[in-house]
């Protein structure tokens, strides 16, 4: 293999650094949107979570024979979600 000129192995090597850092910053860059995602995925599953704890309280209250309204504000399901249950539960 022939000797590259000074100018031709500082052009090598700059272009092996610049493609060194386009990969690390692709990197960096799918590790964070991992990182969000898993953020995002968490906070959905905690919401999805609460909401399912609240109509199992809901359910309990029904069949306690608590009033629809009392039901509503406690556990803050809508008058519609609750009649849901309730008809789960007949």
């Amino acid at each position: 293999m022939a000797e590259l000129s000074p100018e031709a192995r500082m052009l090598a090597e700059a272009r092996e650094k610049a493609l060194k850092d386009i990969n690390s910053i692709r990197g960096e860059g799918k590790e964070e949107g991992i990182e969000e995602g898993i953020k995002k995925g968490m906070e959905k599953g905690r919401k999805e979570g609460i909401k399912e704890g609240k109509r199992e309280d809901a359910k309990m209250m029904l069949m306690e024979g608590l009033d629809l309204h009392l039901i509503i504000k406690i556990t803050g399901l809508t008058e519609s979600e609750v009649l849901e249950l309730k008809s789960e539960l007949n």
